[in-house]
């Protein structure tokens, strides 16, 4: 008996090491990241900065990060009955934030499901709540701009995108995705070549794939290259009425001739 506790224990301690030594990689990995971006953009980042970055971007990459804010989801959909030709919004805070969604795109049956700051990997461990339960014939999602904000790579917030492309695939094959391209912003214009080769990838997979259409929003929210700052809000990251129109003028179209012979 004494052999097994101490066996137990030696296990014990060995898996827990391991937790920590998984958890101090991630965070040495990133920090790395933060220091590379610090530089890029000229700015001097002290050790305890570094330190409370890393921590944050780690809290704010678990899947389960955004779990309330699904749960009020869940508990709304128990009294809502859904059109069964739903288009379901979903990804980040510019789709939450898409108050006159239901009006802009009129006659559409439509649901909004953006929440938070979410990532891809967010949408993705909610799928099965928050997208999967509606059966819906269009999904408009628009997520990336965060993940990259949160220094993931283009090419691993592609290989995210390809996760939710295939869920979709498996579970809902008669679904059509449309997704919104990344926006170029005010406040995140330091991260513009990632934001490009990101959406150049989602691009291209869209051309190979008859049930991806990409939407390009980057040209029509610039003037003179740069940003449109009255299209956003204060914090010239989240848009205001007018990037809205901008970007109803080029969703709703899409989803009326996609969608046109449906009865």
């Amino acid at each position: 008996m004494r052999k097994l506790k101490s066996l137990q224990c030696s296990l014990l301690t060995f898996l827990v090491l391991i937790f920590i030594a998984s958890c101090s990689k991630e965070s040495t990995e990133i920090e790395d990241r933060i220091r590379v971006q610090a530089e890029k953009n000229n700015a001097e980042l002290s050790y305890a900065e570094i330190k409370k970055t890393a921590a944050y971007l780690i809290e704010w990459g678990r899947p389960d990060f955004y779990e309330e804010q699904i749960n009020v989801f869940l508990e709304a959909d128990k009294s809502i009955e859904y059109s069964k030709d739903l288009i379901l919004f979903t990804g980040s805070s510019s789709i939450r934030f898409w108050e006159t969604l239901t009006q802009d795109m009129q006659s559409l049956p439509v649901l909004n499901r953006g929440f938070g700051g979410a990532h891809l990997a967010h949408v993705n461990h909610h799928f099965d709540q928050i997208v999967y339960p509606y059966n819906p014939k269009g999904i408009v999602i628009f997520c990336g701009t965060n993940d990259i904000t949160a220094l993931k790579t283009p090419e691993e917030v592609f290989e995210d995108f390809l996760i939710f492309f295939k869920k979709v695939q498996q579970q809902l094959p008669q679904t059509k995705i449309f997704f919104i391209g990344i926006k170029p912003t005010v406040a995140r214009a330091y991260l513009k070549e990632e934001e490009q080769e990101f959406n150049q990838k989602i691009a291209q997979l869209s051309k190979e794939n008859k049930n991806l259409i990409f939407i390009d929003v980057w040209d029509s929210m610039l003037i003179d290259d740069k940003p449109v700052a009255a299209l956003f809000v204060e914090d010239g990251l989240h848009m205001n009425a007018e990037g809205y129109k901008i970007w109803t003028a080029l969703v709703k179209p899409i989803l009326d001739n996609t969608f046109s012979d449906d009865s």
